[in-house]
């Protein structure tokens, strides 16, 4: 118990299982058959058990994962050799984990917590941010979770790919094709609102957002196809 109060700088997450004989051992090796899976994470189990040399030997013909059998945990004076760079890395997951633990405990964010937590905490730039983000819940939901953390992902850089045009004409081919495609009703009223998001938005997830709060989703829909043409740049 004592090595593992000490264990370092790693999350440690406690399993409760069933005793019994051999119980610890058959759990060891059904876990990490999930591990191996489910990730291509490092594993290493921590047993003086010779027995489990053989799964391990499996696994990585298997799977070509990395897994290995070591006596005892790192020696803590190693670990506590961490950098501010990790640290910084493990308060921000703190602060990422107790927020979403907050707002984000309902469906669709609850099932997918672990992916958009690790999406939050690893994404390099806002549109590997958003593209996963993408992949994983429905595009109407991500507006939320870009809100609530905000003041943790403000600092991603942007890598907007969207090709220099000269506003003028830009916004004439906006213009122009608008004219061509909508005339009447909602899209009258609201031509310069929507014309001027679909312009000056950065993303298609924040025109999609910010259309939706003034038009119907359906109408949103048919702008997005018609306007495909000059949207297909952005992220």
């Amino acid at each position: 118990m004592a090595e593992i109060a000490n264990h370092g700088a790693a999350e440690l997450k406690m399993i409760e299982i069933p005793a019994g004989k051999q119980s610890a051992d058959m759990h060891i090796g059904s876990y990490l058959g999930y591990l191996a899976g489910k990730s291509k994470c490092n594993i290493a189990i921590i047993s003086n058990d010779t027995d489990f040399d053989n799964v391990i030997k499996f696994w990585k013909k298997e799977l070509s994962i990395s897994v290995s059998r070591k006596k005892k945990l790192q020696e803590t004076t190693v670990q506590k050799q961490t950098d501010t760079k990790v640290n910084a890395q493990s308060t921000k997951e703190t602060q990422i984990r107790s927020l979403f633990g907050q707002k984000f405990n309902k469906s669709p964010y609850a099932k997918k917590k672990e992916a958009i937590i690790d999406l939050l905490l690893n994404s390099k730039d806002k549109q590997s941010l958003n593209t996963g983000l993408t992949k994983i819940i429905p595009s109407e939901n991500i507006p939320a979770l870009y809100k609530a953390f905000k003041e943790l992902i403000k600092n991603l850089p942007s890598t907007q790919t969207t090709p220099k045009v000269n506003q003028k004409k830009r916004e004439a081919q906006f213009r122009s094709l608008y004219g061509q495609h909508f005339k009447n009703g909602i899209y009258k009223e609201k031509r310069e609102k929507i014309i001027s998001i679909l312009i000056n938005a950065t993303t298609r997830q924040q025109i999609n957002s910010e259309l939706c709060k003034i038009i119907p989703s359906e109408n949103v829909s048919k702008i997005m196809k018609k306007f495909q043409p000059l949207l297909k740049d952005l992220p």
